[in-house]
């Protein structure tokens, strides 16, 4: 399991990489922790941008254009 820093440091990599790059594809490796269902996530995801990401605790908080937020753990 990541460990705060580990957490803020990939946040920071992100924060540099990923603010307005749309969302292609997704790939659910873990089913039953999407929530909603895989499938539904994935199409709900599709053609998104991500916006500046943050960190709550260990999780990252990835916000999306027009709506929506996804909530990553690294596990």
């Amino acid at each position: 399991m990541p460990e705060l820093p580990e957490v803020e440091t990939v946040r920071r990599t992100l924060a540099a990489e990923i603010p307005g790059r749309r969302i292609e594809q997704v790939e659910v490796f873990l089913p039953k922790v999407a929530r909603p269902g895989s499938e539904e996530l994935a199409e709900g995801l599709k053609g998104k941008r991500f916006r500046l990401p943050g960190r709550r605790g260990k999780y990252l908080i990835l916000p999306l254009e027009p709506g929506g937020v996804l909530v990553v753990h690294l596990r």
